[in-house]
């Protein structure tokens, strides 16, 4: 089943220079939001949509902070994880890329995060089978068990790809994989 999400908004700032006064304005202006995205998409209920929004604040794209977070339908937040915008530093990138480099990783990286392969419906097919060193037992067998459930993937650093979905049991979003 082919989800649709609609993208909602991007913004990317770009850096004038790394001490820059325009920078440091124009971060302020905007409260401190360097980098975001948001999109409308089925998650916790199969025929509502749900926000999906991340963005980097603080004082640099490299020493800021991600808030990643999906509000329901209902505007009740229902997902929230916090880390250092570093963490999305993976695969793909020299070891000695300068910070220019690392900022417009980081920026593509918030701007793909929600890309429509990280999503799927069933969260977990019929033919995916349990791996006790990834996985919780029942959170698994309560998220496959519900072929209506709606996966979503997101990958933190090199190795810590984590799958979420809504749990309609337990009524609250569970990782129900999480591995390299």
């Amino acid at each position: 089943m082919k989800l649709i999400c609609i993208l909602v908004t991007i913004t990317l700032l770009f850096p004038f220079g790394e001490n820059s006064k325009e920078k440091k304005a124009l971060a302020i202006e905007i409260g401190s939001n360097l980098a975001e995205n948001k999109i409308l998409c089925s998650f916790s209920h199969p025929d509502k949509k749900d926000e999906f929004y991340i963005m980097i604040e603080g004082s640099s794209i490299l020493k800021g902070n991600v808030r990643f977070t999906i509000t329901n339908y209902n505007r009740i937040k229902i997902y929230e994880e916090e880390f250092p915008a570093i963490f999305l530093i993976g695969h793909g990138l020299p070891f000695e890329a300068s910070e220019i480099e690392k900022e417009n990783f980081i920026k593509k990286r918030i701007s793909e995060f929600f890309n429509e392969d990280n999503f799927s419906s069933p969260a977990i097919s019929a033919e995916d089978t349990f791996d006790e060193d990834y996985s919780n037992k029942e959170i698994w067998e309560d998220i496959k068990s519900d072929q209506t459930a709606i996966g979503f993937y997101y990958l933190i650093g090199e190795g810590d790809g984590r799958s979420i979905a809504y749990s309609k049991k337990l009524k609250k979003v569970v990782m129900y994989f999480n591995c390299c």
